[in-house]
Formats: structure tokens, C-alpha cells, sequence
């Protein structure tokens, strides 16, 4: 028996057809937000994979030019890829001469008027800078620098200066460096601030003269899979044992374990070594990175940060916009022991920041020089205990979720080789300098 359509019963498919088909566009158009309500890590199988190289890892993060009166400072990246561009054009010949200075002769070099300085955030041997030269004669490979000056008179050579040692190495001042570096500020003076110096227990550095106001930044984050991690730090996987727990992804084999937090992707890894070879501090620093330029997928400028002869420990440190990241947890932070050419141990942080979500967004203001370091006398600490300042981000992890990150400014005061912020030296607040009443 053959039944007749109703109009009503087509005209119903009809629109329920064109729902489906609109619910079903939207679905794939549209982000999935499942699990940022959700206290879990989530790993992803997107490629994150961001391979480092030594130019851009071992190279300067700040230019300060020093006027007839007065300190400017600049710290965008975009201007100190373009110092490294400049310098890494081999402008060096090879180093002319050595002297080591006194403590006063030494300060008044770097604060000498109508100069520029080049800083780097630690001391980094000639070897992996030397990119810069034509002709580094080995003998001084390992020799460390931290900061670069060239003054205005053209006689005078270029100088490189170690903080520690207060060695001062000299090298012919080639003819076509100094004005693309003056016109990098000339051309952009409004990405440099007004800083004094102040004298800290090693060396001169500088803080600003005014409350200097940042952006709090909120990022979602994302990791590799741990299988990513697995396959570069185990030769063999086959028979891997699982030691995993509710907390903890956790593998070993017979000589190396490795472990990744679940809640935080804080990864720790340690393999035993034995007869390791005897390096010299370059070889090893450079060796470090050639296991680390893999393995962290951090895509934001990342830094050599110093080395420790006693320890052999070697650590890098993640940079956004120009600032280190810090935390009560130091999540910026990457640490390798190496015992010659080999890894031994590796601590660092797996998530990546990925998405700014711009409209969670506001600014931060941060007491001037002047004040915090009356702060700090205020707490009890002396500018000759005071080791480093820096302005950086605090990390922390969203209490939404764990796949949000708070980067909130703040400054960062190392003594006694530890880096905390300064509400944690001295308690209280650092934010809010114009009701600080300091």
C-alpha cells in the first residue's frame, strides 16, 4: 500500500536535517575546552617539537647605553636578536690582550659616559661565542665573559669583561660595528628605560629609575606525550620496567631512570655513568646542549644561565617577552649534570605555553630601583648580599586548571645563590608601588 507524504511531515525532516548538519559544522569548528574545568595534565599529540640552536641559546640579553648623564635599557627581543645578528657577523679578529683590573678600575670602565654595553644573563665562555670572531686562538676558549663595551672613542678597542675574575680581554674595534648598534636605539628609543646602577656583591647592574608597569600574561599550556620523552632518553625500550604511580609517570632500565610529575609535567631523569671522561668547562657547557636542544619544546627564547665548577651542573633558563620565568617553583629553570660528555641528571619542566588567552590580561606595576632596594634594606638585606635582580614572570599553574598559567611580574632578588621573589624575602607585596608607601 503506497502512503502519501504530508507537507508538515517534509517541511519537519527538512529542518531537522538542517540542524543537524549546522550542529555538526559547529562541532568541528570549534575549540574543544573539555578538561580546563578538569585539574588534570593533558598531553597532546600535536608536533611541539622545537630543536635550539647555540647562536640563539648562548647569546646577549640586554644593551644599556650610557649618555653624557644619563642609563638607558632595553631587553626586546626583537632588538637583541639584531645585537646577535650584528655580532655574530664575525666582526672580531681574535683577542689582542688581557689585564685584570682593580675593583674600582673595573666599576669605572663599565659606568664610563658615551658607551655601549652588551649584556649577557651569565657568564658564557669565548668558545661558544665564537661566532663573533675570525680567529679566537684556542688558549682562551674557556675563558668567560659577561658584558661587552664599546665606547665612542675610535681609537680605543672593544672590551670584553668578566665580573668574577675582573679580567678584562681587548680585541681590535672593527670599523662597522658601533653605529648599527647606536642606530638599534637611535631608531627605537621607546623600547629602552631610564635605569641607575647599583652596586651588587660581584658587579654593577641596573634598575629603573621609575615604577615600571607589565602585563600579567595567562597562557594555556601543552606537553609532548611522555612516549616523546621515553624515545630520546632510553637507548633501548623494550624491556623498560613501570614504576608509575597516581602521581608519577615513572620508567627505568638498568642504569637510568626518568619520572615526569603528573599534575605540574615537571620531568626528572637521572643515568648512571661510570670512567666518565675529563672535559673542560666549554666542552661540557656545549655538550649540555646538545642533549637539551631536543628534548625542551620551549619555543620562547631560552638562555644559557650559568655553570657550576663544583657541581658540573650546567642550567638554561626560559625567557617570554624579554623577562626570565622564576616561580616558588623555579619552572624556568633547566638543570643538567654532566659527567664529561654524558647526561647524568636532567630536571626541567615539559609544558610549553601555547595560547595567550589576551582577555584575561592586566597590568602589573612594579616598584622603581630606588625603592625596591629600600625595601630590601628595610628587610635586612645589604646591597653587598644581594647577588642578582631581575624583573621576571612568576609561574604558576591556574587553580581552574592546570593546563592555564599565570605568568604575574615580579622582581626576583638571588642571595646566597637562591632566586626568590621578593614578597618571599621580605613578606608583604611587591605590586601596587604608588600605595607601597615607600
Amino acid at each position: 500500500m503506497k502512503h502519501k507524504e504530508s507537507p508538515m511531515l517534509s517541511a519537519l525532516l527538512y529542518t531537522l536535517v538542517a540542524i543537524s548538519l549546522f550542529l555538526t559544522v559547529r562541532i568541528l569548528s570549534t575549540p574543544s575546552t573539555v578538561g580546563l574545568s578538569q585539574n588534570s595534565t593533558t598531553s597532546v599529540s600535536a608536533n611541539l617539537t622545537n630543536t635550539k640552536k647555540v647562536e640563539d641559546v648562548f647569546a646577549p640579553i640586554r644593551m644599556i647605553i650610557h649618555t653624557d648623564k644619563r642609563i638607558y635599557l632595553t631587553q626586546e627581543p626583537e632588538i637583541m636578536q639584531s645585537v646577535n645578528e650584528l655580532l655574530s657577523e664575525s666582526v672580531f679578529d681574535g683577542i689582542e690582550g688581557v689585564s685584570t683590573y682593580t675593583q674600582e678600575d673595573y666599576d669605572a670602565l663599565i659606568l664610563s659616559p658615551t658607551q655601549l654595553e652588551i649584556r649577557f644573563a651569565e657568564e658564557v665562555p669565548l668558545e661558544l661565542l665564537s661566532r663573533y670572531f675570525t680567529n679566537l686562538q684556542e688558549e682562551y676558549y674557556d675563558e668567560g665573559v659577561d658584558r661587552i663595551i664599546l665606547n665612542s672613542k675610535e681609537e680605543d678597542p672593544v672590551y670584553l669583561l668578566n665580573d668574577e675574575t675582573k679580567q678584562v680581554f681587548t680585541v681590535a674595534r672593527p670599523d662597522n660595528l658601533l653605529q648599527p648598534l647606536v642606530d638599534l636605539y637611535e631608531g627605537q628609543k621607546e623600547a629602552y628605560m631610564e635605569v641607575e646602577s647599583y652596586q651588587s656583591e660581584s658587579s654593577i647592574s641596573y634598575l629603573p629609575t621609575e615604577a615600571i608597569t607589565i602585563e600579567k600574561l595567562v597562557y594555556l599550556v601543552e606537553k609532548p606525550s611522555n612516549s616523546y620523552f621515553i624515545d630520546l632518553l632510553f637507548d633501548d625500550t623494550t624491556d623498560l620496567k613501570d614504576n608509575g604511580s597516581d602521581a608519577f609517570v615513572s620508567y627505568s632500565d638498568n642504569i637510568s631512570e626518568l619520572s615526569i610529575d603528573k599534575e605540574t609535567g615537571q620531568l626528572s631523569y637521572y643515568r648512571n655513568i661510570l670512567d666518565a671522561e675529563e672535559l673542560p668547562d666549554y666542552r661540557l657547557i656545549r655538550d649540555s646542549f646538545h642533549e637539551i636542544k631536543m628534548l625542551d619544546n620551549w619555543t620562547n627564547p631560552f638562555y644559557f644561565y650559568g655553570f657550576d665548577e663544583g657541581t658540573d651542573n650546567v642550567y638554561y633558563r626560559r625567557y617570554v617577552n624579554g623577562y626570565p620565568i622564576f616561580g616558588e617553583v623555579d619552572y624556568g629553570l633547566t638543570q643538567i649534570h654532566m659527567s664529561g660528555s654524558s647526561l647524568t641528571e636532567l630536571q626541567f619542566l615539559t609544558q610549553v605555553i601555547q595560547t595567550p588567552l589576551t582577555d584575561r590580561g592586566e597590568d602589573v606595576t612594579l616598584l622603581s630601583g630606588k625603592d625596591l632596594l629600600a625595601a630590601l634594606d628595610a628587610g635586612g638585606y645589604s646591597s653587598q648580599e644581594i647577588q642578582m635582580i631581575a624583573l621576571g614572570y612568576d609561574w604558576t599553574f591556574s587553580e581552574e586548571s592546570n593546563r592555564l598559567v599565570n605568568l604575574t611580574p615580579k622582581w626576583f632578588i638571588q642571595i646566597d645563590g637562591a632566586w626568590k621573589a621578593l614578597d618571599q624575602w621580605i613578606g608583604g607585596t611587591e605590586t601596587e608601588a604608588d600605595d607601597s608607601g615607600l
